[in-house]
């Protein structure tokens, strides 16, 4: 079993990655932390195969952290959690300091793929396009033609094990198949450049996921979207069965209100979180980037404010952000 430490000071993300690992069954992690002095502490007294790191802990550099740690424990594996801009920025630190990187949003499968890698002394570096190529993807034509076999194999007057065992190669092929249909049927609203044909098919599926109480990890990789997508829709799913479909904030210390719209509210939460503009139309909404921007100009003038950071400030002194949500979205 790898052991494993995780020390992120996003406690929603470390959540996420900590129920990933101890449900591989080949990893496990053995202790949790959102600082670098905390787990320096705990690495003096023991020390796991695997440490995975965030790089935004405000109690130190990470640099000077991991140039401590790779002098005083060569052994240790040191796995970055970071971005594609991170990982530009500071390509030859994490060359020579760490084992490699995964991205933030990251799906379990390559979470998991990379800790195995480390393990075995590689060097991981995360590129989404490739991740996605190297993912095996199985041919609908293919699992239909298993379902196919297996219900042409089966004797309905027989009831034995070799039964529902086949009974469960067709239930599990089906959920293959239908997994590889609702993702072909988001891409297909993708290339047609239809976002409110995309948006309402995303609500359509993720609802129905959420009520059959898959996990957010798990919506994620079987649509194959980034993990804020999911929690947006879930959000929205939440609103909408309270009733609530734009929501009315009041400042606490004055009559001043503002009226915010679903995007709006989105868009805002995800700034807030650090994510770019780009980020936020291309990878979470799937929206053109001119909407994000026209979206993130009104927001400006409702907050009167002259840039996204007095607009964040004004949204948190008005309680329309809590710092603990938006710890929940970013990393």
């Amino acid at each position: 079993m790898i052991s494993v430490y995780v020390t992120i000071k996003s406690k929603k993300l470390s959540n996420d990655f900590c129920s990933c690992i101890d449900k591989s069954g080949f990893a496990k992690v053995t202790e949790t932390f959102n600082t670098l002095n905390d787990c320096r502490k705990k690495l003096a007294v023991r020390r796991p195969q695997i440490l995975l790191l965030g790089l935004d802990l405000t109690d130190g550099y990470w640099v000077d952290f991991c140039t401590k740690i790779k002098e005083d424990y060569p052994d240790l594996k040191i796995l970055v959690i970071t971005s594609y801009d991170e990982y530009s920025v500071f390509k030859s630190a994490l060359n020579n300091l760490t084992s490699g990187y995964i991205s933030k949003d990251a799906l379990p499968k390559v979470i998991l793929a990379a800790i195995r890698a480390v393990r075995e002394g590689k060097f991981v570096r995360y590129n989404k396009i490739v991740v996605q190529k190297e993912i095996d993807e199985p041919d609908p034509v293919d699992a239909l033609a298993v379902i196919r076999q297996t219900v042409n194999e089966i004797n309905p007057e027989v009831n034995d094990q070799d039964t529902i065992g086949k009974l469960t190669l067709i239930i599990d092929s089906a959920e293959q198949y239908r997994k590889m249909k609702i993702i072909d049927l988001i891409k297909d609203r993708e290339e047609k450049n239809d976002p409110d044909g995309l948006d309402a098919c995303l609500k359509l599926l993720i609802e129905g996921l959420l009520i059959k109480g898959y996990s957010n990890w798990d919506i994620a990789e079987m649509l194959g979207v980034h993990i804020e997508t999911v929690r947006i829709y879930r959000t929205d799913f939440i609103l909408h069965i309270s009733g609530q479909h734009t929501l009315v904030f009041k400042n606490n210390n004055s009559q001043e209100s503002i009226q915010l719209g679903r995007r709006e509210q989105q868009i805002l939460r995800l700034i807030a979180a650090g994510y770019t503009y780009k980020e936020i139309a291309d990878d979470i909404l799937y929206v053109h980037i001119e909407t994000v921007n026209t979206i993130t100009d009104t927001l400006r003038r409702k907050f009167e404010a002259k840039n996204a950071m007095v607009m964040i400030i004004k949204a948190l002194r008005m309680g329309l952000l809590r710092i603990e949500e938006i710890d929940t979205i970013s990393s």
